[in-house]
């Protein structure tokens, strides 16, 4: 799934070390998508997921984890996470990326209005 949705978004970080970390984890920005708005879209889909870190519990700031990790109050707003069990196929995956896809196609479509001034 990691390199699926870097392939489809090539300005999508992974955060966190590469090397250690939880196997079936990923933690992933996805800039100028607001992650609470993704995990919203997905629900609707039937796909569950965080936005944000675990670490995060509800809080509307950005999550204190990511934020030490470096990363940009924005960009930690822009953070989404995966957990994936054994129960999860590969079709469930593309499933997964298929929905992500729409979303970012969706918003690079989305008309854009300036506010009044």
């Amino acid at each position: 799934m990691e390199n699926k949705l870097l392939a489809l978004v090539p300005e999508a970080k992974v955060n966190g070390a590469i090397d250690h970390r939880l196997p079936n984890t990923l933690n992933l920005t996805l800039p100028g998508l607001r992650g609470e708005s993704v995990v919203f879209k997905l629900d609707r889909l039937g796909i569950a997921l965080s936005s944000g870190s675990a670490c995060k519990s509800g809080s509307p700031d950005p999550s204190h984890a990511l934020l030490a990790l470096g990363l940009s109050e924005a960009d930690a707003h822009c953070a989404l996470r995966f957990s994936l069990s054994g129960a999860n196929s590969g079709k469930d995956i593309e499933y997964v990326v298929e929905a992500i896809e729409s979303i970012v196609k969706e918003a690079v479509d989305a008309v854009r209005f300036v506010p009044c001034r």
